[in-house]
């Protein structure tokens, strides 16, 4: 199988890294556009931000184009900060061939355009045929690439595509199950960031465990009815999958980056303050841009109050 992966931050470098240690006699394509990222690679295989004494391997090629090689490509690895990718899926789309398989590692919904990935693509790639794949779980790039064991679900849009996709991505650390549905996880996937903001709040606010519970829950009976604004079927998708519960409980106990965000505003910093920070420290937070495209989505409609309320708080 011939990978391709878009980009090498964080999660794409460890993500190679770790299917290449399950694979060790394949060799596997990356394309980066940071020059730093690319030079450091080049020059020691390191990261230059993160990851300290962890190399790529050689068998990991570090592409200084993509567009040569783009239609014998059998499985692209979008590793792509979430507001970049529809830029870099309108690029990349003429070149593509039939049958290509897309691995999506990001969680968002595009605000300018109030659609998920897998709308997105199936807007850029109506010429062509494509399967589609999410994976998300309890999976943070410095878990992975120190070895931790980890679980994550695997969605699929046919399962003809899922024992090779799911045996590039399993090993002795690292368990996969795999599901047939993906619209509610790219939901979900995105809004847990806005739950862990919630849970940090009310815990700067000095509130009870049972009460940040209780928001929790209320916000979840929320976001059913934020769900159905996108997609009319969404009556069968529910919240017990890993991708949700095992992302969230990760996301507000490791140091993630909607964790420090909330710190930074936490110290009374300004949203615009908070998010220049990140960017000075090459570090990317997809809540401020996920909140933004649900306010989109309700409009002026009644009801929605708690995700009103902190659109407010955190804009």
């Amino acid at each position: 199988m011939k990978v391709l992966t878009f980009w090498v931050w964080a999660f794409g470098f460890a993500i190679l890294k770790h299917i290449w240690e399950n694979h060790p006699k394949e060799k596997f394509y990356a394309y980066e556009v940071n020059e730093a990222i690319t030079s450091s690679i080049r020059t020691n295989r390191e990261h230059p931000f993160f990851f300290p004494w962890h190399k790529l391997p050689k068998n990991v090629k570090l592409l200084e184009e993509y567009e040569s090689i783009l239609w014998s490509v059998d499985l692209i690895i979008i590793a792509v900060p979430a507001q970049y990718i529809k830029d870099l899926i309108d690029r990349i789309a003429p070149r593509l061939s039939s049958g290509i398989v897309i691995l999506n590692l990001a969680k968002w919904i595009d605000i300018e355009h109030n659609k998920t990935i897998s709308s997105l693509l199936e807007d850029s790639l109506k010429n062509i045929t494509f399967e589609y794949c999410v994976f998300s779980g309890w999976v943070f790039a410095a878990e992975l690439i120190e070895w931790k064991y980890l679980w994550a679900d695997l969605w699929v849009t046919n399962r003809k595509v899922w024992n090779e996709v799911k045996k590039l991505l399993v090993s002795h650390n690292l368990d996969v199950r795999v599901q047939d549905h993906y619209l509610d996880i790219e939901l979900y996937g995105s809004f847990k960031n806005i739950i862990a903001i919630m849970v940090w709040y009310y815990q700067w606010k000095w509130e009870w465990l049972s009460t940040i519970s209780y928001h929790i829950f209320a916000f979840l009976e929320e976001l059913k009815e934020v769900v159905k604004l996108y997609w009319w079927d969404a009556d069968n998708i529910d919240f017990s999958s890993y991708s949700l519960w095992g992302d969230l409980i990760t996301t507000c106990f490791w140091d993630s980056r909607n964790r420090y965000l909330w710190r930074l505003l936490g110290s009374w910093k300004s949203i615009g303050d908070a998010l220049t920070i990140l960017k000075s420290e090459n570090k990317h937070s997809e809540w401020y841009e996920t909140i933004k495209a649900i306010h989109k989505t309700i409009g002026s409609r009644g009801g929605f109050k708690i995700t009103k309320f902190f659109y407010d708080l955190m804009t």
